[in-house]
């Protein structure tokens, strides 16, 4: 065996002692150079300005800033660079001072009871200037029974988002007030008054009639039909014309007045001049037990209203007003103007020029009869159904004339009252509808020529 190996092992044995002891060395040297680090920024630090001007102190406990013994308060003015108002607690209402308009009750009791109990977060070094309190600050007096007050100034909110700041009557001590406080103390005076429910007025249900007004348009009224008739009629116009109104369309108007909710106060005195009132666009009327006037008033910012002679101004929804786009007489009008119950008929007297036709009708029973002969009900019935359903074409506000009758039915009724239908030459084209007093829808000439042919049929039957 050769000895340069075992020559080797012991070099190398002999060196670990060695790297173990310059490690600690090294170990030793590095814990050196942190400490002097460490002095060095400390020695820094104590010589550096302090740039920030808010310095908080290091207090966190709560303290509470209304003297004790105030009691609850009875008024609170907040005064705020745009605008002053004072809020008044009075025989368990509310009301703002020299106002008469009916306030939200839960929002303003929200404010005054603020004025009963004010907790500071903690107290903070430095004058109030440099937390936004200042002369145009939010001012917030509180009155008491006793006749103490106490007013608080209202900052900055603080950033980190903890609270805002606030200062106490004239004092320079700066506080931190919660969120809640702030935001409740910092409410907008319109968003105090009490949005008035027009559902305690009316409902689409109780509502017996709705007058339409607006400006070179015919005025439309609905009222509802309150006693039975041969047509069974619910609702009728009874402007611009007398008229039976399409129930289906005359619910849908009724529904559209449900939708005339105040969305927000506008201004709590308005004029009309700056709301768009002075030339409205729309007056309703709407009559239930008592009478509602709303006046509708547009302005580049959409819809507002103004209640009876309320003195406030508010806004509507955008689409509280799309039934205006839809009302016409036409639209309303039912649409078809022979509508009579069968079962209330019973006789007609049918002339068309020099002929005529006498029809006798025990619906009940299924009998009919044309100029006393029998005729079944499978016969009669389909040309019935052809005169009551005539649909309207045209409607003329004005007929410029009115024709000989080409077509004229005289209902007798069961209660042997008497009521007549008659379509009358108007031009070429179309023959007048007449019923009543009512004589301003066309039909086509054509739909007259078929209806006398299948009436004038049945006695060849």
């Amino acid at each position: 065996m050769s000895d340069k190996p075992l020559q080797m092992e012991e070099a190398s044995v002999l060196r670990k002692p060695v790297r173990r002891g310059l490690g600690w060395l090294a170990a030793l040297c590095l814990c050196g150079l942190f400490l002097a680090g460490c002095l060095v920024a400390a020695q820094v630090s104590q010589s550096a300005p302090v740039t920030e001007k808010k310095t908080e102190s290091a207090s966190y406990s709560f303290e509470q800033m209304i003297p004790e013994g105030m009691g609850k308060p009875v008024s609170v003015t907040i005064a705020r660079a745009d605008d002053t108002f004072t809020l008044v607690a009075e025989d368990g209402a509310y009301h703002l001072e020299n106002d008469t308009v009916a306030l939200d009750a839960h929002a303003a009791g929200e404010i005054l009871a603020c004025g009963e109990s004010i907790l500071a977060r903690r107290r903070l070094d430095g004058a109030p200037e440099d937390y936004g309190i200042n002369a145009q600050s939010t001012r917030v007096c509180f009155r008491y029974e006793n006749g103490s007050e106490f007013t608080l100034r209202l900052g900055e909110a603080v950033p980190t988002g903890e609270g805002w700041y606030a200062a106490v009557n004239d004092d320079a001590t700066v506080y931190i007030v919660n969120n809640a406080l702030a935001k409740t103390l910092s409410v907008d005076k319109l968003s105090l008054y009490a949005m008035p429910d027009l559902s305690e007025a009316f409902t689409a249900q109780t509502l017996l009639k709705v007058t339409i007004e607006q400006p070179w348009k015919d005025t439309i009224a609905l009222a509802r039909v309150t006693e039975a008739n041969h047509f069974n009629t619910k609702v009728e116009l009874t402007e611009p014309i007398h008229y039976p109104a399409n129930s289906e369309r005359a619910a849908e108007i009724y529904l559209d007045m449900e939708k005339l909710q105040p969305a927000a106060l506008a201004d709590a005195n308005g004029a009309d001049e700056d709301w768009g009132l002075a030339q409205p666009v729309a007056v309703l009327t709407l009559e239930d037990q008592t009478t509602t006037r709303l006046t509708i008033g547009l302005t580049s910012d959409g819809y507002t209203m103004r209640i009876n002679d309320d003195h406030a101004v508010y806004t509507l929804a955008a689409d509280a007003m799309d039934f205006l786009g839809s009302l016409t007489v036409p639209w309303l009008a039912e649409q078809l103007p022979g509508l009579v119950m069968l079962s209330q008929v019973s006789a007609m007297d049918v002339t068309a020029g020099e002929k005529t036709l006498h029809v006798d009708v025990d619906q009940p029973n299924g009998k009919y009869q044309i100029n006393g002969k029998n005729i079944a009900e499978d016969t009669f019935l389909p040309v019935y159904q052809q005169t009551i359903g005539l649909l309207i074409e045209r409607y003329v506000s004005t007929p410029e004339q009115t024709g000989d009758p080409r077509l004229q039915i005289e209902y007798t009724f069961t209660d042997g009252t008497q009521w007549t239908l008659t379509l009358a030459e108007y031009d070429e084209q179309f023959d007048l509808i007449i019923r009543e007093e009512c004589a301003c829808f066309l039909i086509s000439r054509s739909k007259t020529d078929a209806l006398i042919e299948s009436l004038f049929h049945l006695q060849e039957e």
